[in-house]
C-alpha cells in the first residue's frame, strides 16, 4: 500500500469529486494495505447545509480524513469523514478496466498539451505586444528640427502622435489609425484613414487612401531613439525618399497640448 501512497503523491495530491474536492496534506501508512490521508476539502453541499446564509460558503474549507484499505488486487475500502467526523460506513471502490485507465491518461495528456499550447499562444501575443510597444514612437507633439523648432512645437502644428488614441495629426492631415504592424524592431507601419486638415494650405496633399496602398498601409515610422523618429507618407504605393525627421517637443509643450485637449473636451460637453 506504500506504493499506492506514492502514486497518490505523484497524482498531484488531490481528490476530485462532482461537488467536492480535496487537497492531500499528509499520507500515513497505518498497516500493510492501509492508508490514512489528511486533507483540506471544499464541499459545496456541506457548506450550504451548515450555514445557508453564509455569503462566502463557496470559499469554506473543511479538515477531513480518508481511510483506504486494500481488499484485493482490484478492490479497496474507502471511508471519508464529513465535517471532520466519520459518520458514514466504508464503501467499496473497484479499479476501473485498463481501457478506462488509458482513456483517463490520454485525456489528461490532451488537456496538458492544450494548456501548454494556450500558454505558448498567450506568451507569443504578449511578446508581440511588447515588440509593438517598443517600436511605437512615444505619444506626443513632434516637430522637424531647425531654427524655428520651438515655435512650431508651441503651435502644435507639425505632427502629433497618439497611438493610445489611435490618431496621428500632421501639418496637413488628420488620420485615424486602423491597424499597425511592426516591420523591424524599430519600424512600425500604419494603416489609417486620413483627411485634410481644415487649416491646410492650398498646396497640401491628402495622405493616400489605404484602399489604394499595398497591405493597406499609408504611414511608416522609424524610431531613431526615444526623442527622434522618421516619418514616411506613402506616395504612389511606395514609401520613398529619406522621410521626415521629427524631434519630440519639450515637456512644457507636451503639458500645454494636454491641457488644450482637456479644455476642448470640456467645451464639447
Amino acid at each position: 500500500m506504500a506504493s499506492q501512497g506514492r502514486r497518490l503523491r505523484r497524482a498531484g495530491q488531490k481528490f476530485p469529486g462532482s461537488e467536492w474536492g480535496c487537497d492531500v496534506k499528509k499520507i500515513v501508512d497505518l498497516a500493510p494495505g492501509s492508508l490514512k490521508i489528511d486533507m483540506i476539502c471544499r464541499d459545496y453541499n456541506l457548506a450550504q447545509n451548515l450555514d445557508p446564509r453564509d455569503p462566502n460558503w463557496e470559499n469554506r474549507h473543511f479538515k477531513e480524513v480518508m481511510f483506504i484499505k486494500r481488499l484485493d488486487e482490484t478492490t479497496i475500502s474507502v471511508q471519508k469523514s464529513l465535517n471532520g467526523k466519520l459518520k458514514s460506513s466504508p464503501w467499496r471502490e473497484a479499479y476501473c478496466p485498463l481501457g478506462t485507465q488509458r482513456a483517463l491518461a490520454e485525456a489528461k495528456l490532451t488537456a496538458k498539451v492544450e494548456a501548454n499550447q494556450k500558454a505558448e499562444e498567450a506568451k507569443r501575443k504578449a511578446e508581440e505586444e511588447r515588440t509593438l510597444k517598443s517600436a511605437h514612437p512615444q505619444d506626443g507633439v513632434y516637430a522637424a528640427a531647425g531654427a524655428d523648432f520651438e515655435e512650431r512645437c508651441s503651435k502644435f502644428g507639425d505632427t502629433v502622435v497618439a497611438f493610445a488614441r489611435k490618431s496621428i495629426v500632421t501639418a496637413s492631415n488628420k488620420c485615424d489609425i486602423h491597424r499597425t504592424r511592426v516591420q523591424l524592431p524599430d519600424t512600425v507601419r500604419v494603416g489609417a484613414d486620413c483627411v485634410l486638415q481644415p487649416a491646410s494650405d492650398g498646396n497640401a496633399v491628402s495622405v493616400q487612401n489605404v484602399d489604394t496602398t499595398p497591405d493597406r498601409e499609408n504611414l511608416m515610422f522609424k524610431k531613431v531613439d526615444d526623442k527622434t523618429v522618421i516619418l514616411w507618407i506613402i506616395n504612389d504605393g511606395h514609401f520613398s525618399g529619406d522621410g521626415r525627421t521629427l524631434s519630440y517637443c519639450s515637456a512644457q509643450v507636451q503639458r500645454a497640448y494636454a491641457g488644450q485637449r482637456q479644455t476642448g473636451k470640456q467645451s464639447k460637453k
